[in-house]
């Protein structure tokens, strides 16, 4: 049994609880991972990989995603979400509809980014939480994300819904926070849905509390159909061989598509043999071995 299982994580649980939960209904040691952690606030799409399909982890991990966000405005804290610490509380009377949807113009973009402090980004080897927790000095490094569109699905003072299509990497905590700073005020995430990772959406993921061994076998995408955006390219079995083997398959004309940052997924006819390789055009390199049965 092996490929992707998109599961609706529930608030309340880490992305890790979720693999300890699936564990039990597999009966056997298959391999498992997931790519994109949810925090435990957040709810929605979360992938989960079995076995051969964590070998495409981090393929997964660079898909466009989209949230629907939970701000109140007016408070600030030091997770940037409501389960924090509140450092200080802001008065919101100024804000209406209309300054809350210019702002929204204005983040939407290539923006730079501080993620928060409370994350699993490292510094000096450790977890920026952890160093948090302990009240060390924190300092996230500035990155640049890509913010695809923002939304304003219901403004309620001081509360907003907003759906966000972004990059992989940006942290819609930091953007809620960052968005207080620029209406002169303050604001946090309350709540936050995972709506689509890639093609994966919320409305077609498992229920984690009546998931069972036959309804994860039927839900289970194959990982060719994971990585459907990525172009293809049919090998033969002698090819494949020299694919398994490290060597260069030379002869394939036209340029690489699009949207896929040099890489294709090369299988045979019969789909037994699956792999992650680099293409110039004209030959192929092994990136990454998925299986060979």
């Amino acid at each position: 049994m092996r490929g992707v299982l998109n599961v609706n994580k529930p608030s309340g649980i880490s992305s890790y609880d979720v693999i300890r939960r699936i564990k039990p209904i597999l009966q056997s040691s298959i391999p498992l991972g997931h790519a994109g952690t949810l925090d435990p606030l957040a709810s929605g799409v979360l992938l989960v990989l079995l076995a051969e399909a964590t070998k495409v982890s981090r393929f997964l991990l660079n898909l466009p995603k989209e949230y629907v966000a939970g701000v109140l405005f007016g408070k600030q804290t030091d997770t940037d979400d409501i389960t924090g610490k509140v450092l200080s509380e802001q008065p919101v009377d100024g804000l209406t509809r209309e300054r809350l949807q210019d702002c929204l113009a204005r983040f939407t973009g290539e923006i730079e980014q501080v993620p928060p402090a409370f994350s699993a980004l490292k510094q000096d080897g450790q977890p920026l939480y952890r160093l948090a927790r302990k009240g060390l000095e924190v300092r996230p490094k500035p990155r640049m994300v890509k913010v695809y569109e923002l939304e304003l699905l219901e403004w309620n003072p001081p509360r907003a819904a907003i759906r966000c299509r972004v990059s992989a990497g940006t942290y819609i905590r930091a953007l809620a926070r960052d968005m207080g700073a620029a209406l002169g005020t303050a604001a946090t995430l309350e709540t936050l849905v995972r709506t689509k990772v890639g093609h994966f959406t919320v409305e077609d993921a498992a229920a984690l509390d009546t998931l069972d061994a036959a309804q994860l076998a039927d839900r289970l995408t194959p990982i060719d159909a994971a990585l459907a955006w990525m172009p293809r390219v049919a090998v033969s079995p002698a090819q494949a061989q020299q694919l398994l083997q490290g060597k260069v398959v030379r002869g394939f004309d036209g340029p690489t598509m699009p949207g896929a940052d040099g890489f294709r997924m090369a299988e045979t006819d019969d789909r037994r043999f699956l792999a992650i390789v680099g293409s110039n055009g004209t030959e192929l390199r092994t990136e990454r071995i998925i299986y060979a049965d």
